[in-house]
């Protein structure tokens, strides 16, 4: 895979002389084979300079560090896969079809392109401070299509009303970071429509409504069916309690009649 998956809308670096709009671009496009190549701390200012036809001084007159740099190459990659996302969307009814989508979708970035799925998972674990980063935003602005499609989900009955979506997105994309990363580190295949299925099938079903749950005198919560599979255990216990007392009394009262017959004998 080549940088153009990356900064795709990038074109080839030309000749060394260009304007501003076409030098920035040229070295946006060295960045990202260079960061894809290589971890962020071993990528070097002067190996992407080299690539895109400049000196290092050029590369700071558009970028104020080699971070910024990086951060910009990201927003490059996650404009067009977020541009990608809203044209796709617009055209699906329904939150499973959406559902079904998004995880494809994120899935296809670690089966088409596993360098940038890679590049993306490194950062995310490895940058000092990540929350508040240009990359914790990136990935913000990219999840909220999920936590809308958790929302339509639960406001058709779809999903557990009383479910937190945050909580329920941070799973999901755990559980796909997890499958790709698996997948990248094992140097297996990612059967994208199989896992996706699989996944939605598990998000969708595990998390639609069941029988209504009630609070019981202890404070524990049981599902109304459970409560009633138990009365009726009670209920049948009872009648046959009810049934042997009848029985009882039955035998007893038979008995009196024949020691009264017997006395007045």
């Amino acid at each position: 895979m080549t940088a153009r998956s990356i900064a795709s809308s990038v074109p080839p670096v030309a000749p060394r002389r260009r304007r501003g709009a076409d030098r920035r671009t040229s070295i946006l496009r060295a960045a990202a084979e260079v960061f894809l190549d290589h971890p962020f701390e071993q990528a070097s200012i002067a190996e992407i300079a080299e690539r895109a036809g400049c000196v290092e001084g050029t590369i700071y007159t558009y970028f104020g560090s080699k971070r910024e740099l990086l951060d910009a190459v990201l927003a490059d990659f996650y404009d067009r896969l977020i541009g990608d996302i809203e044209l796709q969307l617009e055209r699906l009814s329904g939150s499973r079809a959406r559902l079904e989508f998004l995880v494809r979708r994120h899935l296809r970035i670690g089966a088409e392109e596993p360098r940038v799925a890679a590049l993306i998972i490194r950062e995310s674990r490895t940058q000092t401070v990540y929350f508040g980063s240009a990359l914790h935003a990136l990935n913000r602005r990219y999840s909220r299509f999920l936590l809308r499609a958790l929302a339509d989900a639960q406001a058709c009955g779809e999903m557990r009303a009383d479910l937190d979506p945050r909580l329920v997105r941070d799973m999901v994309f755990g559980g796909l970071e997890h499958v790709v990363w698996n997948a990248l580190g094992r140097g297996q295949p990612l059967d994208v429509d199989a896992r996706a299925a699989m996944l939605v099938s598990l998000l969708i079903d595990g998390l639609r409504p069941h029988a209504p749950v009630i609070a019981a005198p202890d404070g524990s919560a049981h599902a109304l069916g459970a409560l009633e599979a138990r009365l009726a255990r009670i209920e049948r216990r009872l009648g046959a309690e009810s049934g042997a007392d009848a029985g009882s009394r039955l035998a007893a009262g038979r008995g009196g009649t024949r020691t009264s017959r017997r006395r007045q004998g």
